[in-house]
């Protein structure tokens, strides 16, 4: 089943897509892809988050890839907040960070030049101390399994329902590693979000995958994944 454009705007607005759809939304030439994210340079970027910014993916660091830190404009942000608030945890991973306890966040958009349809927002958080991360990733855990059954989410007055939930196989990553799949649910069609979630220390690093053209399940590539996982491994520890 074919969704309208306002039903799929209207889904996207989900604050975790809307990188990999602006990222995806071009033609696929290349367009602006000599364009490389900057790092927050104001006075008030935190080492931390300075830290993030040198980790996160780079255009250039993936042959074949564009990699964008630009939102598409006027499209919703924040926090979007869960019915039920065992599936809260869900919830927040389709925010702006995978949940209030990240210290700092860092996103891309990701997407093949060859099928820009196929949108991947790239993540990386901080929180703090290796308990902070792991204590993130357990709850994210659990609300797996407790909200199989699907939930639903509103942001700026937008709902968004998901009609299941269910764990993924994942070959092992850095200390713990979450693969999930969550079902949005859009004027009757079914468009599969594919989450990988792992964790190296005291950080988290967060992918999401869409087909935002044929809605079939597309979880994010692994050279991706790896590619970032290196870079995060090449940075110097934090000494604080």
């Amino acid at each position: 089943m074919r969704v309208s454009a306002t039903g799929l705007m209207t889904l996207l607005a989900t604050p975790v897509l809307v990188l990999a759809t602006s990222c995806s939304g071009g033609s696929g030439d290349g367009g602006d892809a000599k364009a490389t994210p900057s790092a927050d340079r104001s006075p008030r970027a935190t080492k931390a988050a300075s830290r993030l910014e040198r980790a996160a993916l780079a255009q250039g660091d993936l042959k074949g890839y564009r990699v964008t830190s630009r939102k598409a404009g006027n499209w919703a942000g924040g926090r979007p907040k869960a019915r039920e608030s065992r599936c809260q945890p869900l919830a927040d991973s389709t925010g702006d960070k995978p949940s209030p306890g990240a210290k700092e966040t860092v996103r891309r958009g990701v997407n093949s030049l060859k099928v820009p349809y196929k949108g991947i927002t790239a993540g990386l958080s901080t929180y703090g101390t290796a308990a902070g991360a792991k204590s993130y990733l357990r709850d994210l855990r659990t609300a797996v399994t407790a909200c199989s059954g699907g939930f639903a989410t509103t942001l700026s007055g937008q709902t968004v329902k998901y009609g299941e939930v269910r764990s993924r196989r994942a070959d092992p990553a850095g200390d713990d590693i979450l693969a999930y799949r969550m079902t949005a649910l859009a004027q009757g069609a079914k468009i599969p979000l594919n989450f990988v979630v792992i964790r190296s220390g005291p950080t988290i690093a967060f992918f999401a995958g869409v087909d935002l053209k044929r809605f079939t399940d597309f979880p994010p590539p692994r050279t991706l994944i790896d590619k970032q996982l290196d870079k995060l491994g090449k940075l110097p520890k934090d000494k604080r």
